[in-house]
């Protein structure tokens, strides 16, 4: 997720060589000897929320879930497990599961297999997965159960998977299949109850879902703090038990501040002073024999400065004007060396996973995606690239487009990070130039040039949650969002220019339309629609060509008349489609003209399939709703307000239609 970017990696972690772990462990920020300083439970709990003990920001929040949290802590603390101090068995948060890598057809063959790892996660999930195929899960635990009832338990999984409950089986789901859910019934007195779920899949796909249902309540996923597993306790090595002592507190309270920690460090609602002046940066020395870049005199802190640290504070010392206000590039570049964003991200050729570490950012479920997909962005003029707005969002908000990408990109707090969107404007700002405009019509050649009957955007980007045609590249309704309009239509035709090594390939070369059918070919035209057709976000009606149409209805030389549950025409809908591409919907419980749509005409696959449940939206583009209501009414004046009533409720009576010899 991350860790690694500052700190060393751990002995026997592919696929570095031990030389390398050792080398990088000088180049770390340390973590000390933490299996004699913390047990599990406190130490997650500090992942979860490291800015609540360090609000500076420096060790930065991975939005860890408690799952992942005790996973990591359980890691890092793991000299702990084999000590001779090891805590009782206890309950635990979460499933304990025993991982396999074998080919099988059915659940019964876990029992006899051997793990290849084990672990715990906090729900059912494939997350530790090493591979897509030929792999299978054993999770065992305890559910905790509030109230006698009746409970339904649903599994969806490819392929097989079975579920018990105090060892009776509830759902049977096994074999080789695709995704398919079935379920079972059971009733559950208060307390806690043994749980066990085997899962397998043998080739391609693979997925697993668990959801409850208590009688009389929602069905939903089962809550993670009701599952339980048994487990060894773990405590620190050689723990110490600490006595206050009053005549050493009273001490310590005047050391605090004539030692000078209170210039560093906080003691909430304390407010004691420090004794402690320093000089101002521009007045120190820069070849004294003594103080921290010499000998530290007694009574003063030792930062343990290697040479080379030395020597650059020198440097800055006597060639550097402290007394003047860095600019906004020198203070963007000192900020993210201080928080050490560079230990991932890459900006005017520094920084960037060193070598060793680079090998280490991964991607989710083995994406494709290459280098882009498994290291963060570089920040070349990223204030030139992205909006304010979005980078705000990143940094305090948790937005992320990258759900391919392992490393998460942290939070470091609103004190730390909450001026450095500000900071790229100022540091990459271009002069404004004026950009082309697009109507609101041009939209809908937006969604075919992002379309299958276009530049196909959707080969490789998702689309509004649905998956590409091919590697899952960025969500496209995030584009407008994140993106400046005029580093848009820069990029588009010359990738490569703005992002070096990237795999989004030009469909505009040298500024010319590679697809010469739409919109004549212009490629100003072209880029403009598919910005303005992006901009309506995941609102925009799905490209041609994402989704599979089950069964288009095509009015080819008569009209075609579809009567079905139509959207935004009512459960009585009568759709209308002409061979001119205008298409009509006609509400039959209201009496009234519903909508109006352009170009293709409707698919019926969802009406003719199964039980045919649901509405079915317009096939095509520019879809105009009419207003609900009475459609015509004769009022005694223009004063009067008009009828509410409408339909059946106001008298009206559906006479059927009439067809000429075109079935118009």
């Amino acid at each position: 997720m991350g860790c690694v970017a500052c700190h060393a990696p751990q002995e026997g972690l592919e696929p570095l060589t031990a030389e390398t772990v050792a080398t990088l462990a000088k180049q770390s920020v340390p973590l000390g000897p933490l299996a004699r300083k913390t047990d599990v439970e406190s130490l997650a709990a500090f992942l979860m929320d490291p800015l609540k003990s360090r609000p500076a920001g420096r060790m930065p929040s991975l939005n860890l879930t408690r799952g992942e949290a005790l996973a990591i802590a359980t890691y890092l603390l793991r000299e702990q497990v084999n000590a001779s101090s090891k805590g009782p068995s206890v309950k635990m948060p979460g499933l304990h599961y025993d991982y396999f890598e074998t080919v099988m057809r059915s659940v019964s063959g876990i029992d006899s297999a051997v793990p290849v790892g084990s672990g715990t996660v906090d729900q059912f999930t494939l997350s530790p997965k090493k591979r897509n195929e030929g792999m299978a899960f054993r999770f065992t635990g305890f559910l905790q159960v509030a109230r006698s009832n009746s409970y339904s338990f649903f599994v969806a999984s490819d392929d097989g998977s079975r579920l018990w409950i105090d060892g009776k089986l509830v759902v049977d789901n096994d074999g080789v299949h695709g995704t398919t859910e079935k379920s079972g019934k059971i009733t559950l007195t208060p307390g806690e109850h043994s749980i066990a779920l085997y899962y397998f899949n043998e080739y391609a796909g693979g997925e697993l879902s668990v959801t409850w249902q208590e009688e009389g309540r929602n069905r939903r996923p089962i809550p993670p703090p009701l599952l339980t597993h048994v487990g060894q306790s773990m405590q620190p090595l050689d723990p110490e038990v600490l006595t206050p002592n009053p005549e050493l507190t009273s001490r310590g309270h005047a050391l605090f501040g004539s030692l000078g920690c209170a210039s560093c460090h906080v003691m909430e609602g304390k407010g004691i002073p420090s004794a402690v002046s320093a000089p101002a940066l521009a007045r120190l020395n820069p070849a004294a024999a003594t103080g921290c870049l010499g000998t530290p005199k007694a009574g003063t802190p030792r930062f343990a400065l290697s040479d080379p640290q030395k020597e650059a504070i020198r440097s800055t010392l006597q060639t550097g004007n402290l007394s003047e206000p860095l600019s906004p590039k020198a203070q963007l570049a000192h900020e993210m060396t201080a928080l050490n964003c560079f230990a991932c991200h890459s900006r005017e050729n520094a920084g960037g996973p060193a070598e060793g570490r680079s090998d280490l950012f991964t991607t989710v479920d083995h994406a494709d995606l290459g280098d882009e997909g498994r290291i963060p962005p570089h920040l070349n003029k990223a204030g030139d690239k992205l909006r304010t707005e979005w980078l705000t969002r990143v940094l305090l908000k948790k937005a992320t487009v990258r759900p391919y990408m392992a490393t998460r990109m942290p939070q470091f707090g609103e004190a730390a990070v909450a001026h450095l969107p500000g900071l790229f404007e100022k540091a990459d700002a271009t002069p404004a130039r004026p950009l082309p405009q697009a109507g609101p019509q041009d939209a809908k050649f937006g969604r075919q040039l992002v379309g299958t009957t276009g530049v196909s955007c959707i080969a490789c980007h998702t689309f509004a949650g649905h998956k590409s045609l091919g590697v899952p590249a960025l969500d496209l309704t995030t584009v407008t969002d994140r993106l400046k309009h005029d580093w848009f239509v820069r990029y588009l035709p010359d990738p490569a220019a703005l992002r070096p090594g990237t795999r989004m390939p030009s469909f505009w070369p040298d500024g010319k339309a590679a697809n010469k059918d739409i919109l004549g070919g212009d490629s100003t035209r072209q880029i403009e629609a598919i910005w303005t057709y992006l901009s309506a976000g995941k609102s925009a009606k799905i490209p041609e060509g994402l989704v599979p149409v089950g069964i288009e209805l095509i009015a080819a030389k008569e009209a075609v008349i579809y009567r079905h549950f139509i959207e935004g025409a009512g459960s009585r809908g009568i759709g209308v489609g002409y061979p001119e591409k205008a298409n009509i919907a006609w509400d039959a419980n209201q009496l009234r003209l519903a909508e109006i749509w352009h170009g293709k005409f409707i698919d019926a696959g969802k009406h003719r399939r199964d039980r045919g449940t649901g509405y079915e939206g317009p096939l095509g583009d520019d879809v105009i709703k009419l207003p609900e209501g009475a459609p015509f009414a004769t009022l005694a004046s223009v004063d009067t307000a008009w009828p509410e009533a409408a339909g059946k409720a106001a008298g009206y009576k559906m006479r059927g239609y009439r067809l000429d010899a075109v079935q118009r």
